[in-house]
């Protein structure tokens, strides 16, 4: 567990490293979910046609993608549903792609909604509270936004929106 936390920490607050390429966001969204959704999940995936492509670090954003996918996953413990999906988003006035984990699990109460994107928070026995502060962390050094709503009960949306990359012309 230690080494667990010691990693996590130091992946904390490192950017991405290395070149940017293009990614595919409806594959990336199409990969996580085979590889973070355990068998006996209901899991849907869907990802519109065409979708722009995004330019980034794939292994930072497949690790964000898969930080949401594995709490939505934990907060439907063994029952319910998860839905990822990706779409034709717009973000400061040009185009960009949103890439939604929707569950129906436990849901997050409102006074601890506004702090999951914080270090060190967790409610998971082991958890090291790094996973969705590391999947901000990607996300906003892609020029990118996220958001979490929530109902206690009902289950929890996290929206990633992240940038198209420019058309050559």
């Amino acid at each position: 567990r230690i080494e667990r936390i010691a990693r996590a920490f130091a992946e904390f607050g490192r950017l991405p490293e290395g070149p940017s390429a293009e990614v595919d966001v409806a594959d990336l969204v199409r990969y996580s979910a085979g590889a973070a959704v355990p068998p006996g999940i209901e899991v849907s995936v869907s990802a519109e046609e065409n979708l722009p492509r995004v330019t980034g670090h794939h292994d930072a954003l497949a690790g964000a993608l898969s930080n949401v996918i594995m709490n939505a996953v934990d907060a439907c413990n063994g029952e319910g549903r998860i839905t990822i999906s990706a779409a034709r988003a717009r973000i400061d006035g040009r185009d960009a792609v949103s890439v939604e984990v929707i569950d129906t699990g436990c849901g997050i109460s409102a006074s601890e909604l506004e702090r999951i994107w914080d270090p060190y928070v967790t409610h998971k026995p082991g958890g090291t509270g790094l996973g969705l502060a590391i999947a901000r962390q990607a996300v906003l050094a892609h020029d990118g936004t996220v958001e979490a709503q929530s109902t206690l009960g009902e289950g929890t949306r996290i929206r990633f929106t992240l940038p198209a990359q420019p058309r050559n012309e």
